[in-house]
């Protein structure tokens, strides 16, 4: 059987990693004296790896990830204030396994959008189900949802994943009635699935921006029960200044 036609076969059984290095692996096998096992090992190795990156990147994209945003491609040297430890901890997913919440508070440009979606994809590289939203979208798909009396539908794919990464939260406010349709997605999964949630505004506007205080405080009574709280300080990336209006109000106060 010639190159031509072994790659075939491999196409033909789905072997598509195998038969993508085929040329490669028996270049290397003439040229290294490899034996038929130690060719076989290294040709299903590549097999398996293309499985395994053709299964994160399906996953990823089901997750609502449109770039790669991981632990390794995060620039940690622009703002050394950024809480690694806790951050790598997270990443190791026993939050997700213990059910629990994270929630990440600070300013813009601080990196807590990457930081959320590096986590994401380590859970996901772990067999964990993930989904990533922005708060307005997902408001707004529930409210057309209901509008079509199909809320519980809209409910369901935000209830199934074992991390659900809400984004943007508590940016501006938010149309009527939004703090009851989180809430009733942190009642159902409080205990029983993970939510991460980031946000740029501290906790005691939750409230005002949810036009409806008791909804918020239902929220977070909740979400801080069992969560780990990650606060980002320091200079935002996208200042260009080369420090945040976070950085800067400390001195700010002092002039006045």
């Amino acid at each position: 059987m010639n190159n031509t036609q072994l790659e075939s076969t491999l196409n033909e059984l789905r072997l598509l990693g195998m038969a993508r290095t085929l040329d490669v692996r028996l270049s290397e096998a003439l040229a290294s004296r490899l034996s038929h096992e130690e060719f076989l090992t290294l040709a299903l190795q590549d097999e398996l790896n293309i499985r395994r990156q053709n299964k994160l990147a399906t996953r990823s994209r089901a997750a609502g990830f449109h770039e790669s945003k991981t632990l390794e491609n995060f620039d940690w040297s622009f703002n050394p204030k950024i809480p690694r430890k806790e951050i790598y901890e997270l990443a190791t997913c026993q939050f997700i396994r213990e059910a629990r919440c994270a929630l990440f508070l600070g300013q813009p440009g601080l990196g807590k959008s990457h930081l959320s979606q590096a986590i994401g994809h380590e859970a996901i590289k772990q067999g964990f189900r993930v989904l990533r939203r922005s708060i307005f979208d997902l408001v707004r798909d529930l409210i057309a949802e209901e509008a079509m009396q199909e809320k519980e539908l809209a409910l369901r794919q935000y209830l199934k994943p074992d991390l659900l990464i809400i984004e943007d939260f508590a940016g501006k406010h938010l149309p009527q009635r939004s703090g009851e349709y989180l809430l009733e997605i942190v009642m159902r999964r409080y205990e029983k699935r993970s939510i991460l949630i980031t946000s740029n505004r501290p906790l005691e506007d939750w409230g005002k921006l949810f036009q409806d205080v008791p909804v918020a405080t239902a929220i977070l009574d909740r979400l801080l029960h069992h969560c780990h709280v990650v606060t980002f300080v320091g200079r935002s990336k996208r200042w260009s200044g080369g420090v945040s209006e976070a950085d800067d109000a400390p001195a700010k106060a002092k002039s006045q």
